[in-house]
């Protein structure tokens, strides 16, 4: 446009020489007169995304160069390498996408743009195009000799000259002090920011320089916003900020200009007119058409090499004479030869020489005027056409930079943005997004915008009111017209529709994906009539392909989130433990198992967080599998110790399964946990985790469906699947769409206990009973019995349900019963060696009474020999007897507590219980001179459980207590007390007054090989807590306020 401002007469020429080609076309031609050429094809490589506005002009020059100047038709073909916008780790993906694209195809010329094109076509050359020539362009030419050029490779080599752009500033500006250089973040940014460090440094004495790059968009725009006198911003390429957000040059340079309140500069004829003054520019479009000419030789024959290249074409001086008015910068202070663009010229300077002719030749007056008042209105349309074809492709490429990378969420304001934009671009009174239902009946306005003061009007095109309109936009045509009447005769009953909408222009033209006709863009006229070119319809085209592409992702988007949010649901009921993380790694999300587990909220979790549960002593082996696994996005399994909510680390067994969206992307991972403490106590395999898969189910341990309410199951994991197979069942038995309520039902009517215990714990938590059924069960298998762990959790969804789980427990149970085993021993062991203790007072007791019975026997011997039998014989006798029961008594508690056997639980009397153990004990507590004080209720309720074990308990308390008062200076008082306290808990405690223990030691004296005798084991109370707990009670100790401990015992009791 600015050629021919400074040119007018050169149109007028191409015109002439356009109708003169077109003349010499028209000549009819013989059959042997035409040859066959055989087509040219010719592939274009840009390195940046095709909305860059660069990589637009390119293409559009390279095209017209090499089309017209080829005697041959000519085949393009483009390619995007987006590498500014996305990481260059995916070239290997591109390659391979290339070379399944163009597998057989034959290329004449190469062109690539750009020099991360340029090193991709050299380092895939072999594999995607043997032996093709090569014609490059927009190659820095001081980073040219880096790259190694085959012999058949040539191109144009660009130049930013940053030593003339700042001699350019200081000129122009002689006060400046400070040169703050903006810059994106990406490799090619960072490539153009070090040649000008390098240029800048012969002025760091004269001149102080800021470089901006690597910063997000936010903080680049504070930076300049907050520059002062003395300041000039220079504006390098940016494609891609600190944050990693995409941008086009131009849409950053805006907002950098918005905010600026000093002068800024660029190298890039891209961004005239986004906010620099100007500056000594690189012009894409000459680069591109001395490619094209390069093109063209080679495609006619030429070999052309390294030598051939076209190395550092001039630049121009080009500025904006409204930033010009800005900075009051004077014309005749430019550089000479500049281009000044964005004025607009004044009559004298635009038409001098026509004033001059029409005072050379008055006889001829009115004909010039005449034609200059023709030819004015012609180039005024011709400078309306280009203006608005500027404002369009603008317009096109900020909403296309607008929608790249935008979150789900905020696509409907910037759809309603877009809108405002068409209505102020193209003057029009309304503008509306409208989708079609899914019988394409009616058309569903999504989004509607007005003019100010004109109602926007949200609703539906139904096919009753408008027939002709819908039925035209579902077959993919464009529906419109300058005025009502215009509508044929089919359309009656929608001018009536339009009319009570008062419409009177309107224009909808086809939305349409993948060639699937999704809805229509709509821009109707309410103030007057309107007429719509086909130019116009054709850019509304335009734009409705690109809101075609962001309705798509958006519902693309919309189906991923609902399956995500589904995939939350589940995961929060199932009843294992799961964690979702990002494709950097980082946890994104946990379910409530998890939170329950840590005692932990999820905003401690998210990130790294949930590191901090992890033992210290696992965290790197723990880390280092898992980046392992993410570099190589595979699954992985890891074991670790992740501390509980009660503080106690528990061993963890975690599986991952990497997750990919639609297109192959990596989004992360999602993963289940499970505690194998158990099983890592008892010294047992742990139980592998299954492959995580698609779906939520594939990554949960053990057998697990979902059922609805009803009972009938909505989803099955693979482990119920093959399990069902591995039995002889089929799906049809207990499979997807089967009642398992009715199936437990069954089974439970032909007398199997289980099925009916599974059946009732289903029904309580269906119920709302109970908010959680576990049960064990025994099944009989080809190697013996195995015991399964059935799990029921509510289903955590609006329709209710059940979640669940069938894991197999068989090692934990049989490892449950060979500690149990050992326990038994260690509990016998431990009774043998406590009474061994006491041997010397157990002989002393037992002494007493046969001593009495030798005494009294000889004695009574005595008597009897005598003549008389003295009266005393019977009172003798009767006190033999009496001894010799005593003695009976003691020997027969003796053997029941050396018995190793266990009797049946039975109601034990639990006053009988401590007087036998007493009766034990009464010499040794004599001994230990301990006063004893017993406050034994009358009428207690008795406890259903072992004798044995219970008297082991009363024995160990005791025995501790006893020989915890060794202080010869304290009183040395116990005193047993025992009552009901509640309904059906029988509450026992001992009192001693011994030397007690530490705070901090008071919850340790129950665990295992815990004492304070040297000779002692540290597993009486240990093993009596174990009791207690195994009859449905529990055991503890408190600190008396002066001295000694009171251990507390409750057991559930019989009603009485």
């Amino acid at each position: 446009m600015e050629l021919l401002r400074r040119r007018p007469g050169r149109w007028r020429l191409a015109l002439a020489a356009t109708l003169a080609l077109g003349c010499l076309a028209a000549r009819p031609a013989t059959a042997e007169h035409v040859p066959v050429a055989e087509p040219k094809s010719v592939l274009l490589i840009y390195s940046d995304p095709r909305p860059v506005p660069a990589v637009v002009t390119m293409d559009q020059t390279l095209r017209a160069t090499i089309g017209s100047g080829s005697p041959s038709p000519v085949r393009f073909y483009s390619e995007y390498l987006d590498l500014a916008w996305f990481p260059q780790a995916q070239e290997q993906h591109i390659a391979a996408a290339l070379r399944h694209k163009y597998v057989g195809a034959n290329f004449d010329v190469v062109v690539p743009c750009g020099e991360s094109a340029l090193r991709f076509a050299l380092r895939e050359r072999d594999a995607l195009f043997p032996g093709v020539p090569m014609v490059f362009c927009t190659v820095e030419d001081e980073r040219l000799p880096e790259v190694r050029l085959p012999p058949d490779v040539t191109g144009v080599t660009t130049f930013r000259d940053w030593a003339a752009g700042l001699d350019l500033i200081l000129k122009l500006h002689p006060g400046t002090r400070h040169i703050v250089l903006v810059s994106g973040s990406g490799t090619v940014e960072r490539g153009w920011e070090a040649l000008a460090r390098r240029s800048f440094a012969r002025y760091e004495g004269r001149l102080a320089f800021t470089y901006l790059g690597g910063l997000a968009i936010a903080d680049v725009v504070e930076a300049v916003r907050a520059l002062g006198e003395g300041s000039v911003v220079v504006f390098n390429v940016f494609l891609l900020d600190g944050a990693g957000r995409p941008f086009s040059s131009p849409e950053a340079l805006a907002l950098v200009a918005q905010a600026a309140r000093v002068p800024i500069y660029g190298f890039d004829e891209t961004q005239m007119g986004h906010g620099i003054v100007g500056g000594v520019l690189v012009s894409y479009e000459d680069q591109a058409r001395r490619a094209g000419e390069l093109a063209l030789r080679v495609l006619g024959g030429d070999h052309l090499g390294p030598g051939d290249i076209v190395r550092r074409p001039p630049n121009a001086y080009v500025f904006d004479a409204r930033q010009l008015d800005r900075w009051s910068i004077r014309e005749a202070s430019l550089p000479p030869g500049s281009v000044v663009k964005f004025r607009q010229p004044s009559v004298w300077s635009e038409y001098k020489w026509h004033a001059l002719g029409v005072l050379a030749i008055l006889t001829v007056q009115s004909a010039l005027v005449v034609g200059l008042l023709v030819e004015r209105r012609q180039r005024r349309r011709v400078r309306i056409r280009l203006d608005e074809r500027l404002r369009f492709e603008t317009l096109l490429a900020d909403l296309a930079a607008a929608f790249v990378e935008v979150p789900v969420r905020e696509i409907d304001a910037r759809i309603e943005h877009g809108l405002d934009r068409i209505i102020q671009e193209l003057d029009l009174d309304r503008a509306g997004l409208a989708e079609f239902t899914g019988d394409l009946d009616e058309l569903r306005l999504t989004h509607v915008r007005a003019r100010h003061g004109l109602a926007a009007i949200p609703g539906v095109f139904k096919r009753d009111e408008w027939p002709w309109t819908v039925d035209r936009l579902a077959g993919g045509h464009a529906v419109w017209f300058a005025r009502l009447a215009d509508l044929p005769e089919e359309a009656a009953v929608d001018r009536v529709s339009y009319l009570a909408l008062s419409t009177k222009s309107i224009v909808i033209v086809p939305v349409v994906a993948d060639g699937v006709v999704m809805g229509g863009l709509g821009c109707s006229m309410l103030r007057h009539e309107r007429e719509w070119p086909e130019e116009l319809v054709q850019r509304l085209r335009l734009l409705a392909d690109t809101f075609a592409v962001v309705l798509e992702r958006r519902r693309a988007d919309s189906a991923l989130e609902e399956s995500e949010s589904r995939f939350h649901l589940m995961a929060d009921a199932a009843p294992v433990m799961i964690w979702v993380s990002g494709p950097d790694g980082r946890c994104v999300n946990v379910n409530r198992a998890w939170l329950r587990f840590t005692g932990r909220t999820l905003g401690q979790e998210v990130g790294e967080g949930w590191l901090e549960s992890v033992h210290p002593n696992d965290r790197e082996a723990c880390m280092d599998g898992y980046l392992a696994a993410l570099s190589a996005q595979l699954p992985f399994t890891l074991e670790y110790r992740l501390r509980r909510s009660d503080g106690v680390y528990r061993h963890l067994l975690d599986s991952g399964a990497p997750r990919f969206d639609v297109e192959g992307t990596f989004r992360g991972y999602v993963g289940s946990a499970i505690d194998i403490t158990e099983a890592k106590a008892a010294q047992q395999t742990a139980v592998e985790s299954l492959a995580l898969r698609s779906a939520i189910f594939s990554s949960l341990y053990g057998l697990l469906a979902a059922v609805d309410r009803s009972g009938v199951i909505v989803a099955v994991n693979e482990s119920w699947t093959r399990a069902l197979a591995d039995n002889g069942g089929e799906a049809g038995t207990a499979g997807v769409g089967v009642n398992y309520l009715q199936v437990c039902h069954r089974a439970a009517s032909t007398g199997d206990p289980d099925a009916a215990a599974a059946l009732e714990a289903m029904q309580s938590v269906l119920k709302g009973a109970s908010d959680r059924a576990l049960l064990e069960y025994a099944c009989p298998g080809p190697d013996g019995e195995r015991w399964y762990a059935m799990i029921v959790e509510p289903f955590q969804r609006p329709e209710g349900g059940l979640v669940i789980a069938h894991v197999d427990v068989t090692r934990r149970r049989r490892a449950e019963e060979a500690v149990q085993r050992e326990r038994e021993e260690l509990a016998h062991a431990l009774r043998v060696a406590t009474l061994g203790e006491l041997a010397t007072t157990l002989a002393h007791e037992i002494n007493q009474p046969l001593a009495a019975i030798a005494s009294n026997a000889q004695a009574a011997h005595r008597l009897l020999g005598s003549v008389t039998v003295d009266p005393e014989i019977p009172a003798m006798l009767r006190d033999i007897g009496t001894d010799a029961q005593r003695a009976a008594q003691i020997i027969r508690r003796l053997r029941v507590l050396f018995k190793k056997e266990h009797s049946e639980r039975q109601p034990v009397d639990m006053s009988e219980v401590i007087k036998e153990v007493l009766g034990l004990l009464r010499k040794e507590l004599e001994r230990r001179r301990v006063e004893l004080e017993i406050a034994l209720a009358p009428g207690t309720p008795r406890v259903l459980g072992d004798i044995v074990q219970l008297q082991q308990v009363v024995l160990n308390v005791l025995v501790n207590a006893g020989e915890a008062m060794t202080d010869d200076q304290a009183p040395r008082r116990l005193r047993i007390d025992m009552a009901a306290r509640e309904a059906g808990v029988l509450v026992l405690t001992i009192e001693d007054s011994g030397r007690g223990v530490a705070p901090s030691e008071l919850e340790h004296i129950f665990d295992r090989f815990v004492t304070s005798k040297p000779e002692g084991l540290g597993m009486g109370l240990s093993i009596s807590r174990s009791i207690i707990e195994a009859h449905g009670g529990r055991m503890w100790a408190t600190r008396n306020p002066e001295r000694g401990l009171t251990v507390h015992v409750e057991v559930p009791c019989l009603e009485v």
